[in-house]
């Protein structure tokens, strides 16, 4: 018996053949990679709520900063036993210290 690793169709193309399904497949996942990509960034911008590391890469700033801010009362959400940082609620917290 042979494994499950043995190919059940063996298919032999010619060198065009190969370059032509080649290209093709490169496109088509180039594709798929670049709308997997957007998928992801539109459902992150889409979460109200970031934990620190992703709270972080939003507003460009330190973990360090960001422990300044809630120390200076950017309000949080604990949710599991996390700490989640919302969105709307820096935006507001930021636009109280405007002047």
């Amino acid at each position: 018996m042979e494994s499950m690793t043995s190919p059940i169709i063996k298919v032999y193309l010619t060198d065009t053949q190969f370059k032509e399904l080649k290209q093709d497949l490169l496109d088509k996942f180039s594709i798929d990679l670049v709308n997997n990509l957007i998928d992801e960034r539109i459902q992150q911008e889409q979460a109200p709520y970031l934990n620190q590391k992703e709270f972080s890469e939003w507003i460009g700033e330190s973990v360090a900063t960001i422990n300044e801010l809630r120390a200076k009362g950017l309000p949080v959400s604990y949710a599991l036993g996390t700490v989640r940082y919302g969105k709307q609620s820096y935006i507001d917290f930021m636009k109280s210290f405007e002047r």
